[in-house]
């Protein structure tokens, strides 16, 4: 996990890269130090404003949320423009700003701008001469892109690349993708950068699209590019029970795969795109017990799903670290849930297209009207639907088409809902300043994971 000085996370996604060595706990030492107090100083900022964090925006109206925020900051935001919140999402203060926000504002932004790890890639370092991979995947590129939507292109490419950089540095010939599920990374990686890749998911109907993928995409390569000689990823449909895994035989079964003789020297690199919840951190002990992995690279997601103590489970999946169980590290299910929305998506919308983010009032002012038609509706799933061009009631009638209820016109056009839906402003000011301590929230998550493995005696990159 990178430090503040040289993380990579892309502006497009939460993109949280991993890449491990095994070496010894001595030279770690300010690197814990620091781990430590950032660990220590995120937490107290986090519960310090717990009250705005763990505020769900469906409930704005139904809670009242906008009286929660103290006089200053509601005086400051009922007057803001809408374009003025993206300089929110950024931890930098720009010469240009000149809106006086409150000093508890300014002060917590000054704070997340040294406590969270950063979202931007650091400037690269261009090579005199491209890597023939580089070169080999550039040439190759769009025929990847089929039936792949553009943001997880994104991921894949980036995350591709810093595959490729890993092999370099360690030599390992081998990859490991646990949870494939379609292969769209493993293609990438085998046909784009030539590597070994074993893919294991333990759904069969996944792994059978993922080898007609594989045969399509190979034909297509074979025909546009003339190649002739490619490595196809190797799928196993078979379910590994990460929380009683034998690492030998775990090792075995990987050498056995790519058929390397038994006394031949062997190494793998664990890779994950989108681990969803305690998988990640499953995987990260798998390659604490394994020694033939040599390092991890994972893009972790769902943290919301993490087990924690409150589950009553004996091997959580948060927090890790020795540290973090000492102080009591805790975070709630609705503080690990902001730390997975896309804040660069929503930041362009705040620029462009916030007339698109009216869609959280609606949302908001439709829960009031569920929980008082039946307070047993509170938070249930409705339809994902877009506001663009569409008044209240056909959002309504849109978003609940799946459950058997009428809405009362006299609910849907109250005085109250009338209100709320003029104030939707208020919803989006609110959202945003969510949406301010997420980058903190996934910090730490990743601050405790880090610490865990220096304590077990890894250090990275």
């Amino acid at each position: 996990l990178h430090s503040q000085d040289s993380r990579r996370i892309t502006e497009n996604s939460y993109f949280t890269h991993v890449c491990l060595r095994r070496q010894t706990m001595q030279s770690n030492a300010v690197l814990v130090a620091e781990l430590r107090h950032k660990i220590q100083q995120s937490f107290q900022l986090a519960k310090q404003y717990d009250w705005l964090i763990d505020s769900y925006v469906l409930d704005f109206y139904v809670d009242n949320h906008w009286d929660r925020l103290p006089a200053s900051w509601n005086s400051c935001f009922e007057q803001l423009e809408i374009s003025q919140l993206q300089s929110l999402l950024t931890v930098e203060l720009k010469s240009t700003e000149c809106h006086v926000w409150p000093l508890s504002i300014l002060a917590s932004r000054v704070l997340l701008g040294n406590l969270c790890l950063s979202r931007k890639l650091p400037p690269d370092e261009e090579p005199e001469r491209e890597p023939k991979e580089q070169s080999r995947f550039r040439e190759r590129q769009k025929l990847f892109n089929k039936s792949v939507k553009l943001k997880k292109r994104h991921e894949i490419e980036q995350f591709s690349r810093q595959c490729w950089e890993s092999i370099r540095k360690t030599g390992v010939e081998h990859l490991v993708d646990i949870g494939s599920g379609q292969g769209n990374l493993a293609r990438t990686l085998a046909y784009g950068f030539d590597f070994n890749v074993c893919c294991i998911e333990q759904n069969e109907d996944l792994v059978a699209t993922a080898r007609q993928k594989d045969e399509e995409l190979s034909s297509r390569l074979k025909r546009q590019v003339k190649v002739a000689d490619l490595k196809h990823p190797v799928h196993l449909s078979k379910k590994v029970n990460l929380e009683d895994v034998d690492p030998g035989q775990f090792a075995q079964m990987i050498r056995d795969t790519f058929n390397v003789e038994k006394n031949s020297p062997f190494q793998f690199g664990l890779v994950g795109l989108h681990p969803c919840g305690d998988l990640a951190t499953s995987l990260i002990k798998l390659f604490l017990a394994c020694p033939e992995a040599k390092f991890i690279k994972l893009v972790c997601c769902c943290y919301m799903k993490l087990s924690t103590e409150r589950d009553r489970c004996q091997d959580y999946g948060f927090p890790l670290s020795s540290f973090s169980k000492q102080i009591q590290l805790n975070l709630s299910y609705e503080a690990r849930e902001i730390a997975c929305h896309a804040i660069e998506q929503y930041d362009a919308k705040l620029e462009h297209n916030f007339e698109e983010l009216k869609v959280h009032a609606f949302r908001a002012a439709l829960e009031k009207v569920l929980i008082q038609i039946d307070p047993a509706l509170k938070h249930s799933g409705i339809k994902s639907t877009k506001v663009t061009n569409l008044t209240f009631q056909q959002y309504c009638e849109r978003a609940t088409s799946g459950m058997d209820i009428t809405l009362p016109r006299e609910l849907m056009d109250s005085e109250d809902t009338r209100t709320n839906l003029a104030n939707w402003r208020r919803v989006v000011k609110f959202y945003t300043l969510r949406l301010m301590f997420a980058p903190l929230v996934e910090s730490i998550i990743l601050y405790d994971r880090w610490l865990f493995l220096l304590e077990q005696g890894v250090d990275s990159d």
